[in-house]
């Protein structure tokens, strides 16, 4: 057992308690208001201002701890304004091996309630994400993204001929909460898990869902659990919860929560040979049995699903 010259206690340079805590990890920190990007950010008293430095400098299996910024009251917590980028990191003469896959960020929340925490929102309108990854096994956890106005929240990209981006493969969102605007999923992967995490659309009803797209490489293990999509201060989405385009295969949607039916009358959309499981989710709507608001493509199954009026049988 070893400490920081600050106290702050820590075991094969992880802070104890840390989730996945690894001997080969090193802990960086970032503080938005006390944090100088010339520091080292290896340390509390040292931390960096930007989650993006705290990137930079990262690599391998390195663990990113955001502390939240000033909260006022009738405002909340001041936002992380910046939009970061997790690149592959290809090791030299090999662009399989990625010098920065199994980066987590992680929002340092003292309550279970992500909203209350660490908040990060996209620095441009209209074109602009909050984040785009392209290294696999990407970790964000605690963190609450506002989006609205944005392209999308988070982007994850991949690519099957050059094997340079694999953002999708074995990243892992874990209790956030996506506000405003899609989580999008280019091109992809193989074994995506979105758990415990909120999706909220914005006032003005824009979507806030996760979309998963595939084309020359295929997507597979898609896992989406304990998660929530509610609505805008009685505001319904734009646009479906969930879509998935072909060719995926062993998706897994269990145990959600899906608010007011969207204005395009579909929570759940999969085109074309896709396979999987719907699983023990409620849907906000009258009646699930008369209408296609689960619009699901050949092989995927629903099972379990309750509605308004009670189970809906025919999805």
């Amino acid at each position: 057992m070893s400490t920081f010259p600050d106290g702050l206690f820590q075991y094969g340079g992880q802070p104890v308690g840390a989730l996945w805590a690894s001997p080969w990890s090193t802990a960086r920190f970032v503080d938005g208001e006390d944090g100088n990007d010339n520091n080292s950010g290896l340390k509390p008293t040292e931390a960096k201002a930007t989650i993006q430095a705290a990137v930079t400098a990262s690599t391998r299996g390195d663990v990113i701890y955001v502390r939240p910024e000033q909260y006022t009251g009738g405002t909340g917590f001041s936002r992380y304004t910046e939009e970061v980028t997790v690149t592959a990191g290809a090791s030299a003469g090999s662009a399989t091996h990625f010098e920065n896959a199994d980066i987590s960020i992680i929002g340092c929340v003292r309550s279970a309630n992500p909203e209350y925490g660490v908040r990060w929102k996209h620095l441009t309108d209209t074109t602009g994400y909050c984040l785009i990854n392209d290294a696999p096994a990407l970790h964000l956890e605690n963190i609450g993204f506002f989006a609205e106005g944005a392209l999308g929240a988070l982007l994850y990209r991949n690519n099957a001929a050059t094997t340079t981006r694999r953002g999708s493969d074995g990243s892992t969102i874990y209790n956030c909460v996506i506000k405003g605007a899609p989580v999008q999923i280019s091109d992809g992967g193989d074994g995506f898990c979105v758990q415990n995490t909120r999706f909220h659309c914005a006032f003005g009803g824009t979507v806030a869902a996760l979309n998963y797209t595939c084309s020359a490489n295929p997507g597979r293990r898609l896992l989406v659990r304990n998660c929530e999509w509610q609505d805008g201060n009685g505001t319904t989405s734009s646009g479906p919860c969930i879509t998935i385009l072909p060719p995926m295969t062993e998706i897994l949607i269990r145990d959600c929560y899906f608010g007011q039916e969207p204005t395009g009358a579909v929570y759940i959309q999969t085109a074309g040979a896709n396979y999987g499981l719907v699983a023990n989710c409620f849907f906000n709507h009258d009646d699930l049995d008369t209408d296609a608001s689960i619009s699901l493509g050949t092989g995927v199954k629903a099972v379990g699903c309750f509605d308004q009026a009670g189970i809906a049988t025919t999805a």
